[in-house]
């Protein structure tokens, strides 16, 4: 009898173990599915962004160029100007070290390199948005919706809408054309990109009231990086 009862007791665990083992298996291959879904798929705003640690300071970039070798990020210049070496975090929690390799001259903006060599497992897939082009930036009728991140861990890619304000030439620190619009933006979101329903970039985030935001219109961040690639 008591023969019988440790055998019992040998296959229940046995069967629990492979359970556990099938679910943790199936939640994996899940996840796997979902990120890929959003990788191939319209609605990878979230996907071509990424965390950026800078000493004390943290805030957000976009994926702006992939290359065979690397993959190169556009963020805010406040937030990597006293750290020459940062840490990126991708969307699949993935941590690797960058290096800044340009700040942008007119505006508040600096680009940082991650070398695939280092790094390859973690970037697999990375993907850069589609810019909107000046001619559509410029024509952006007042109240159109616009969108923003909220986690850029969320493969459901919950967002945060904003409405478009206008697009007119003032200074902000070191940036000249900037656009503006009205949406909640909270403190470590320097760096977010702002989307437009076609989930192509508006421009980058660099500066926020209460009710509104700031951005750097899309087509001079990629403008100034392709005259940066063909120089370096």
């Amino acid at each position: 009898m008591k023969k019988d009862s440790m055998k019992n007791l040998i296959l229940c665990i046995v069967s629990f173990m492979s359970i556990i083992a099938v679910f943790v298996f199936g939640m994996l291959l899940i996840k796997d599915a979902a990120d890929e879904l959003g990788l191939m798929e319209e609605g990878y705003r979230n996907l071509s962004q990424v965390n950026v640690y800078a000493g004390i300071k943290n805030g957000r970039g976009i994926i702006i160029g992939v290359e065979e070798d690397y993959i190169d990020i556009v963020t805010s210049k406040h937030l990597v100007s006293e750290e020459n070496k940062v840490s990126i975090e991708f969307g699949n929690k993935g941590k690797v070290e960058g290096e800044v390799v340009y700040y942008y001259p007119d505006n508040d903006a600096a680009i940082i390199r991650v070398m695939r060599k280092d790094s390859d497992f973690y970037i697999k897939g990375a993907k850069a948005p589609e810019i909107m082009p000046k001619s559509d930036y410029e024509s952006i009728p007042l109240s159109r919706s616009v969108y923003f991140a909220k986690d850029i861990y969320d493969v459901t890619l919950e967002v945060s809408v904003g409405k478009w304000l206008d697009s007119e030439e003032f200074v902000y620190e070191l940036s000249e054309d900037v656009g503006l619009f009205a949406g909640e933006v909270l403190p470590g979101m320097s760096g977010e990109g702002l989307f437009d329903e076609n989930d192509r970039l508006v421009g980058m985030i660099i500066a926020a009231s209460e009710t509104e935001g700031a951005v750097i219109p899309a087509y001079e961040l990629r403008n100034e990086y392709m005259s940066f690639q063909t120089t370096n």
